[in-house]
């Protein structure tokens, strides 16, 4: 089962449409660039109201001060962060242009620069870095919802996060109307609302969720909960996640003089330190000769009140090593368990991801641009659709993590298991280690298939519950299937009959050990996504747009069952 066949099929069929729809030169070449984004390093756009925290997270995540912050709104172009073997950044225009800025180290300056230019003068940054947390996944910072640049370009949610990104996380104080719509707007192409799973909602300052204080981080696990059971943003998204996005980016990039003039401050007497806590100006101004005054400006401006408070907590209790200290601010800022989530549901599951963002492309050019000829790609579309298991797998996981579906402990863990929540390997899913036999597999396959099928014939289900069981079913099939004939083989795809511009899916595609982006333009005519390892260099603006956007199409009507405060005073550092 590691040799998931969807992501092929999904390419088969994307190839196709290209193919058919190869006398359109917009098309095909838009198209193209869905291709080469294929075998490219995960995209997942952060996106958020402004000032949600995007460029702090995205530090936090990363493990580097890549993304700047600031005080005020700044970001009004899209910024890609991707891995490079060394630091580099793109400058793109709206008209197909791109500008290489010499640079031997990536200054946040520079980029705050490049970024407060106007959507009409540049489309997109690219920087790329050699930081490890970025091998795997491209982060996308894009503008604030309802922000300036957004309105200016007119540029809508739904094309701007399907034409650049695989996954979405979206950051948000605690959900508004305005939330609410982005996330609906990206659902509301068929696909995705068939497959709503590629989004995470963080709420990114939990730390001034109330008052703020040392309840904020429960007072937020209180409203996450509560939005966990909301049917309308569970339609959505099913993790949402309180973070103190500040103390995981400090953590994350803590250096020896935080630690040291954390372990100064610690060793106060209690007393001293209670009053130095008492305001942001009596902790940097009062008199300590251990700790000079910028020293714990410094401390204050990037772990904030709360995260200050935390580690002199934590090291009074008695962890007094760097890494220790790492770990258990870690835990407590919720950035843990948002890495846990983003690599469960996004990176373990990357090739589903894929495989839908391939889909979401033919499906936006088979409505925007239908023609004869095309019920036969829209029936392969649909038979696509209806027999994804891997996605039924995703949003029974998502399901049985929110509490959307819940059986018994022993189940629930098995089903988690079954479904591939430790791993897509059948020795994974069946709680063996790799060295297994494959009758051993075979005989945990058969006897998992047997208690699950007892669970389908019990009456006390419900119908999601039964819904489930048919799901975890399946998979307990399929490795069966996969013990008794071995990985299924991706079918070789079927190209449309021509004489004239014959395609070799292999030559349609670029050679990804070189580092570029595409100037490619989306489907809504803006311009289209940059991997960490892009390859459409430099085409130009007339040759790249793709197919008109899809609100002006003439799209068909299918039915698919649903799956089913203030700021506190001594915090007010920067944050985007």
């Amino acid at each position: 089962m590691s040799g998931d066949p969807l992501l092929e099929r999904a390419r088969a069929l994307l190839i196709r449409t290209m193919t058919f729809y190869r006398d359109d030169p917009r098309t095909s070449t838009w198209l193209r660039g869905r291709l080469e984004r294929l075998d490219q390093p995960l995209r997942i756009a952060v996106g958020g109201r402004v000032k949600a925290g995007k460029s702090t997270l995205i530090n936090a995540l990363v493990g580097a001060e890549l993304a700047p912050t600031d005080a005020e709104e700044r970001t009004q172009v899209s910024t890609f962060y991707q891995y490079g073997p060394e630091p580099k950044i793109l400058v793109h225009t709206p008209h197909g242009a791109v500008q290489n800025v010499p640079v031997t180290t990536l200054d946040t300056g520079t980029i705050r620069d490049l970024q407060h230019w106007r959507p009409d003068e540049v489309s997109r940054l690219v920087i790329e870095s050699p930081t490890p947390g970025l091998q795997a996944i491209t982060l996308i910072e894009t503008p604030g919802v309802a922000s300036a640049a957004v309105q200016e370009t007119g540029r809508s949610a739904l094309a701007q996060i399907l034409s650049e990104a695989d996954a979405v996380l979206y950051l948000t104080r605690y959900p508004r109307q305005t939330d609410l719509q982005f996330l609906q707007s990206v659902n509301e192409l068929q696909t995705a609302r068939c497959v709503p799973i590629n989004t995470i909602v963080a709420f990114s300052r939990a730390d001034e969720t109330g008052s703020g204080g040392a309840e904020a981080l429960e007072a937020a696990e209180r409203i996450a909960d509560r939005y966990r059971n909301d049917p309308t943003l569970r339609s959505f998204a099913q993790y949402l996640i309180p973070v103190v996005g500040l103390l995981g980016q400090a953590v994350a990039t803590m250096t020896d003089d935080d630690f040291m003039a954390l372990h100064n401050v610690a060793r106060l007497p209690q007393n001293d330190q209670d009053a130095l806590l008492l305001s942001a100006d009596r902790f940097i101004n009062s008199t300590m000769e251990s700790t000079p005054g910028p020293a714990r400006q410094r401390l204050l401006e990037r772990f904030g009140h709360y995260g200050v408070v935390r580690a002199l907590t934590l090291i009074r209790s008695g962890v007094t090593e760097r890494k220790k200290l790492q770990s258990a601010l870690l835990d407590e800022s919720g950035l843990n368990l948002l890495q846990e989530t983003v690599h469960q549901q996004f990176v373990e599951r990357q090739d589903a991801l894929r495989a839908r963002s391939a889909l979401l492309a033919v499906d936006m050019v088979l409505r925007a641009n239908p023609r004869p000829g095309v019920q036969q790609l829209r029936g392969e579309f649909e038979r696509m659709l209806a027999n994804a298991h891997e996605w039924n797998e995703l949003r029974l996981l998502s399901a049985l993590d929110s509490g959307q579906v819940r059986f018994a402990r022993p189940l629930q863990a098995e089903a988690k298991r079954l479904l591939g929540a430790f791993g897509s390997a059948p020795h994974a899913r069946l709680g063996r280690d790799e060295t297994a036999l494959a009758v051993d597999l075979a005989d945990e396959a058969a006897a998992a298939l047997s208690r699950w099928r007892e669970q389908a014939v019990n009456p006390l289900h419900d119908r999601p519950h039964r819904d489930a069981v048919r799901t975890v079913l399946r998979s307990c099939e399929r490795l069966i299937l996969h013990q008794t004939h071995g990985p299924q083989q991706p079918q070789t795809p079927q190209q449309p009959q021509s004489s004239q511009h014959q395609q070799n899916p292999q030559r349609q595609q670029s050679a990804h050990g070189q580092h570029g982006s595409s100037g490619q333009h989306g489907p809504s005519g803006q311009q289209g996504s940059t991997g960490a390892h892009g390859t459409s260099a430099q085409r130009g603006a007339h040759s790249q747009p793709g197919p008109q956007s899809p609100q002006q199409g003439h799209p068909q009507r299918h039915h698919h069952p649903q799956p089913g405060q203030p700021q506190n005073a001594q915090g007010a550092h920067a944050r985007d």
